[in-house]
């Protein structure tokens, strides 16, 4: 980079940089998760460091109401770690593993005015293009990026790049119902650029993804996004939602490989009790069994943070065969939480949804930030989305970013006329 341009991202006192930073993790967890914590570690470092971000991070942003709905949760957490079948090691890693949240807060603190929105929506329909063309090209090739990937997985995995590349889709199907919010914008302001983009992210999930995760999160969401976006009445909005689910079920069903797994899915529900080896909705389904005992026997304050595996083990010991596995996460986030924090703690999370879902970001923010967050939580029924390390910081970092403003940034600028005279001398 040139002087120039070390100068321009310096000259808000660092705050562009800190955009950057974050946007760099957001970009690498879903590519390489080891750099991607060495980014997040490094944009925490220089967020506190940095006095202009520090004022606006650790100061302005407990004033934005999301935030402090997320408090009483992150102090269930942190006071779950204190109890519980739990090693400490294991509890403190689950703490540290909802670090997660600062990603909230620090998001709401940067991206506070439209272009640095519209900045986070390119990069990540940049990203979602550039993962489905490695991904049609590796699906073609049957080429395998590493050892754990199959092909026409780009990403972490087939249900991280599914879901990203349904929030990709609703960023373009954004840009197409509402284009005068993105006049200007070189990418999300040309609807013909916006609607090649939207067939080849639909298309990937659709004839090449095999995972269930990323058909219900595409539907899921351009269901919402159209019910909340579309112009005109509430008529008019139910009868285009209403064509876009006609429309994804039509394409769902013309893919094989929804077929199968759909068919796949009927089967291990309805086989659970006689398959002979653990599948992977089967396995759910027991998991979710034995995970309502231990809600029931904990139904208050839960077995603690980082406790679910050594106390799920008590309900499977003796168990022989697949049913008697160990599982620290019972691909369930409402269990999960119940599980570890009881009803307290699921009261407290519903509480931030809440106020996620009801903060009023402009337009069309708030209405991307409440259709992502509709299909997080559709999906987290059989997933654990939000305390997963790479879906969680996704979920934190999008909705930090959608529902950022400057209203309160500007209100911590403003101190009395006494205040300022004093400060000058």
């Amino acid at each position: 980079m040139t002087f120039k341009s070390w100068a321009k991202l310096w000259a808000d006192g660092g705050v562009s940089l800190a955009r950057a930073l974050l946007l760099a993790v957001v970009v690498m967890m879903l590519m390489a998760t080891t750099w991607a914590g060495l980014i997040e570690g490094a944009a925490y470092l220089f967020c506190i460091s940095v006095p202009a971000v520090r004022r606006r991070w650790l100061g302005v942003v407990f004033r934005h109401p999301v935030v402090i709905a997320s408090v009483p949760f992150a102090i269930v957490i942190l006071v779950a770690t204190f109890y519980g079948p739990a090693s400490w090691h294991e509890s403190l890693a689950a703490l540290v593993g909802w670090r997660r949240l600062l990603m909230l807060s620090l998001a709401i603190a940067v991206f506070t005015d439209a272009p640095s929105k519209r900045l986070a929506l390119n990069v990540i329909v940049a990203t979602c293009v550039f993962g489905a063309l490695v991904s049609f090209v590796t699906f073609a090739g049957s080429i395998s990026l590493t050892a754990r990937l199959d092909p026409g997985i780009a990403f972490h995995n087939y249900a991280t790049q599914g879901i990203t590349l349904s929030v990709g889709a609703i960023i373009c199907m954004a840009a197409l119902l509402r284009p005068a919010d993105f006049a200007g914008d070189r990418i999300l302001g040309n609807r013909w650029v916006m609607a090649v983009i939207l067939a080849i992210l639909v298309v990937d999930i659709v004839f090449v993804l095999w995972g269930r995760t990323g058909y219900l999160a595409l539907i899921v969401m351009a269901v919402a996004l159209a019910l909340l976006l579309a112009p005109g009445t509430w008529r008019t909005r139910l009868l285009t939602a209403s064509g876009i689910a006609v429309c994804c079920a039509a394409l769902l069903s013309a893919s094989p490989h929804v077929r199968t797994r759909t068919a796949q899915a009927w089967s291990e529900i309805v086989t659970v009790d006689q398959a002979p080896e653990g599948t992977p909705i089967g396995t759910r389904v027991v998991m979710w069994r034995n995970t309502l005992r231990l809600i029931a026997d904990h139904p208050i304050f839960g077995v603690g943070n980082g406790g679910f595996q050594p106390a799920y083990r008590t309900y499977v010991q003796g168990v022989s065969g697949w049913r008697g596995n160990e599982t620290g996460d019972p691909h369930n986030q409402y269990l999960k939480i119940l599980g570890e924090f009881g009803v307290v703690g699921l009261a407290a999370f519903l509480l931030f949804l809440y106020a996620a879902f009801r903060y009023p970001a402009p337009t069309p923010y708030r209405e991307l930030a409440t259709a992502a967050l509709v299909g997080w939580c559709v999906t987290s029924l059989a997933n654990s989305d939000f305390s997963t390390h790479v879906e969680g910081r996704l979920i934190f970092f999008w909705l930090g970013a959608m529902l950022g403003d400057g209203a309160a940034i500007r209100r911590s600028d403003e101190r009395p006329t006494s205040q300022k005279t004093a400060a000058g001398g």
